[in-house]
């Protein structure tokens, strides 16, 4: 794994942990995420935290089973009302999420498996911010075994540890003749978004692609079902979006453009 040191290795092999050793993350590692957090707070208007060391966040959860040794967090801490700071917050959180993955390190979104008001104890939220979710952080289960696999032992747990969209599905809103003529970035764009993680799973986002300018656009599906989480959604989306088209960059909003470079 060490060799791996690129985003789109760490797109190719993230998964959702849900089980994770007791073991604490040392002063070292937390060290490196902050140093990860404080430009990334800093780009995106954001205030999210690490905070380690906190079971009474996870607790229903770990003794249901639906988490094991669940312990420290990302708190996405933002502006409050704000939809596009949310989405940003997606983006953003979602590239420490990745960090954290070449590090060794497991993560898994939350949005109902944790204690919310438990967990606002514990991060800086100011009178205009909201805390809008959580990301388990922590090393997995038998993590020595886990950081023993090869990258592309890793890559094989990812493609197969849960059901996605089809290419086809993430692009409805294309013809098949667009789909045909679609430049190869596109394609790796969309493939690296179909391995983003999502709120319960949903994949609310669709991609088309504008061959008149060549530009791709992220939109949110209504028929997902996912309007609490949507825009924290489009933003992890865009993200991996991002990694996979290479150089380029995206306009904030449903619909927002992708100008590839």
């Amino acid at each position: 794994m060490a060799e791996h040191t690129q985003l789109i290795d760490a797109i190719n092999i993230r998964t959702a942990v849900r089980a994770y050793d007791a073991e604490p993350i040392d002063d070292d590692t937390a060290r490196q995420l902050e140093m990860t957090l404080q430009p990334i707070n800093l780009l995106a208007d954001l205030n999210i935290q690490l905070v380690r060391d906190q079971p009474k966040v996870f607790a229903e959860a770990n003794a249901s089973g639906h988490l094991t040794n669940a312990a420290n967090y990302l708190a996405i801490v933002g502006p409050k009302d704000d939809d596009e700071a949310k989405e940003r917050a997606g983006f953003y959180a979602e590239r420490v999420v990745l960090a954290a993955t070449l590090r060794g390190l497991g993560t898994l979104w939350v949005a109902g498996s944790w204690d919310r008001a438990e967990a606002a104890r514990h991060c800086r939220v100011t009178g205009t911010q909201e805390l809008y979710l959580a990301v388990v952080v922590g090393h997995p289960q038998n993590h020595l075994e886990y950081q023993a696999k090869s990258y592309d032992q890793l890559c094989e747990i990812q493609r197969t540890h849960r059901p996605s969209k089809s290419y086809e599905q993430f692009t409805a809103l294309m013809s098949d003749e667009a789909h045909e003529a679609a430049p190869a970035w596109f394609k790796a764009g969309v493939e690296a978004a179909m391995k983003a993680p999502s709120a319960m799973n949903r994949q609310p986002v669709t991609f088309t692609y504008n061959a008149d300018d060549d530009t791709a656009a992220a939109h949110i599906d209504p028929a997902a079902d996912d309007e609490h989480w949507a825009l924290n959604d489009l933003g992890i989306a865009k993200l991996h979006f991002q990694i996979g088209a290479g150089q380029g960059q995206w306009a904030w909003g449903d619909g927002g453009l992708f100008i590839h470079k």
